[in-house]
């Protein structure tokens, strides 16, 4: 997962975008592409397939900024009904920030 590759610490969450029609959400990130030089880029983080969704965070006097992103593995979530049996396996992880934390449970994540 990107999560191992990207280091996202100090990137501050400029706007998240919820897609409930395609079960999306977005993040557009501040994103510091040369920390030596303090340059940032506006990049966005899109998770697919999003089940849960939640934040945890307190009244800040800025933007929420990223300090660590937790794998919290893989589970297997249960939305069978009486007719259908239908069970889903989705990737967690928990978004620490400067404000609290995020997570997250979704089937497949891309950054641009």
């Amino acid at each position: 997962m990107i999560f191992s590759e990207i280091s996202f610490h100090d990137s501050q969450i400029q706007k998240v975008t919820e897609n409930p029609n395609g079960q999306t959400i977005e993040f557009l990130l501040d994103f510091p592409t040369d920390w030596k030089n303090n340059i940032y880029e506006n990049k966005v983080l899109r998770f697919e397939d999003v089940t849960f969704y939640s934040v945890e965070e307190i009244p800040f006097g800025s933007l929420p900024t990223i300090l660590n992103i937790i794998d919290l593995g893989e589970i297997n979530k249960d939305l069978s009904t009486e007719k259908n049996k239908w069970i889903v396996t989705r990737h967690k992880i928990k978004i620490e920030t400067t404000a609290g934390t995020r997570t997250i449970e979704f089937s497949n994540c891309e950054f641009m």
